[in-house]
């Protein structure tokens, strides 16, 4: 049943909404990235992107160690626990701190070593260690604040999301400007300055996150003293009910690397269009990856409150609203497609290969948008994140894996069937997904 509670759209819209506009900014620093380097030409766009596989893989990770506090939180947050909450987001920030610095030593270590995973050639190796060993240092920068942002949204604070994310956009297309073309009597750096545009870009995003948290936020009141203590109890409940979450974006991200690699086999050119692809995937799924965050905190609050019943009424709708959202995205995706590629200098080759590979990832967007609703905003959000865990593992590595694998490199397929290939486990996955939300199983109280 479809909910009629006009406080679940209030509230979807005002989470939602700002999530998306933050999304939309993070997209068009993408975008701006993307575009400032594609006019370099495809070798320097092939490897800032698969160097950024490395960040992509970090930030993902960080996701979830940020998921997973976010439904702790959300749920004591509908129970009025900010005691909980206090050392809860003390617990974040320190898994965060940790993991971050693994990746940074890779970056500014084994840059060469990385770029070798993805690619033989010597120029794309060498341009993506270049972009490693200087935008390694922003990786604490996002760390942090992506941390900081995650927890406040718990709480349904996300209007500051939009400021630092657009003071980001502002620094980065302007620092892009100057330094990878050099202007303004700069040197022309290339990846370099793109490197370096990116790091300062999200140190002002730390500013701005952290001095919001110390000086404006007035619901959870978090002091820098909280992060000197460590509750045993709810670093279990987090390791119970957050383990599953990091662990499934870990294993889920290196299996979109395991994805990249196969595409990497297949040239240049199929690189550069995957690249422009997942930017126009970013634009599309912007709105939906809004619900999904938002579906997740009221679920959690819900749940946390015991409002059981309401939590069901609200999966309900959230999943009509995912079908909706896929489908207009699809459309829309589509038919954008030639317009995209005169932002690019690109042979003509990458264009046919951008314009079919554009056509399937509509098709796909009605399942991605299903499935990330159903999996992110409603299963996790009530609790059930072993289900997801299993879920989301299983079909990605047991068959989008493997059959992907024997579709591109043994079979050499055309690249459009390759790339529906490797989006079938989204496929099973709604099915999978909405099976457990009927059974009602997937709603687990997590708060003490």
């Amino acid at each position: 049943m479809i909910t009629k509670d006009r406080n679940f759209y209030k509230l979807i819209l005002s989470i939602a909404v700002p999530v998306a506009c933050q999304n939309l900014i993070t997209f068009a620093v993408s975008m701006a990235d993307s575009v400032m380097i594609g006019r370099l030409g495809e070798v320097p766009l092939s490897a800032v992107s698969l160097a950024n596989q490395l960040f992509f893989v970090f930030m993902i990770l960080s996701f979830g160690i940020g998921s997973g506090g976010n439904i702790l939180i959300a749920q004591y947050w509908g129970k009025g626990d900010k005691e909980a909450i206090h050392k809860i987001m003390s617990i974040i920030y320190k898994i965060s701190i940790i993991f971050t610095l693994v990746f940074m030593a890779i970056a500014a270590f084994f840059p060469r070593q990385f770029m070798g995973i993805f690619s033989k050639n010597g120029t794309v190796i060498e341009l993506g260690s270049q972009y490693l060993q200087i935008i390694f240092i922003s990786y604490i920068f996002f760390s942090l604040t992506n941390a900081t942002i995650n927890v406040l949204r718990s709480v349904q604070t996300v209007k500051i999301s939009i400021i630092v994310y657009s003071a980001s956009l502002i620094v980065n297309v302007f620092l892009n400007w100057v330094l990878i073309f050099g202007n303004l009597g700069f040197p022309a750096m290339g990846v370099r300055g793109a490197a370096i545009a990116t790091t300062i870009a999200r140190l002002i995003e730390l500013i701005i996150a952290l001095g919001f948290m110390m000086f404006f936020e007035n619901k959870i009141r978090f002091d820098v003293k909280h992060l000197f203590k460590t509750d045993m109890l709810l670093l279990k409940d987090f390791t119970m009910v957050g383990g599953p979450v990091i662990i499934n974006e870990l294993i889920w991200v290196l299996g979109s690397s395991a994805l990249t690699y196969i595409v990497a086999k297949m040239g240049t050119e199929v690189v550069a269009a995957n690249s422009i692809n997942n930017v126009v995937w970013q634009f599309v799924a912007i709105f939906i990856m809004g619900v999904g965050h938002a579906g997740a905190v009221i679920i959690g609050n819900a749940v946390g409150a015991t409002e059981y019943d309401k939590a069901k009424e609200y999966a309900n709708t959230l999943i009509a609203l995912a079908v909706g959202l896929g489908l207009m995205g699809g459309v829309v995706m589509f038919s954008i497609r030639p317009y995209v590629l005169m932002l690019y200098k690109v042979s003509e080759l990458t264009q046919q290969l951008t314009m079919q590979v554009l056509a399937v990832s509509s098709i796909i967007l009605l399942f991605q948008s299903l499935a990330f609703i159903l999996m992110i905003g409603i299963l996790r959000g009530g609790g059930d994140t072993t289900f997801v865990l299993v879920t989301d593992i299983l079909f990605l590595w047991m068959i989008a894996i493997p059959l992907g694998y024997v579709a591109a490199i043994i079979l050499k397929l055309p690249i459009p069937i390759v790339y529906l290939v490797l989006k079938c486990d989204e496929v099973i996955k709604v099915v999978i997904s909405l099976l457990r939300v009927k059974s009602g199983r997937w709603i687990k109280n997590v708060t003490r």
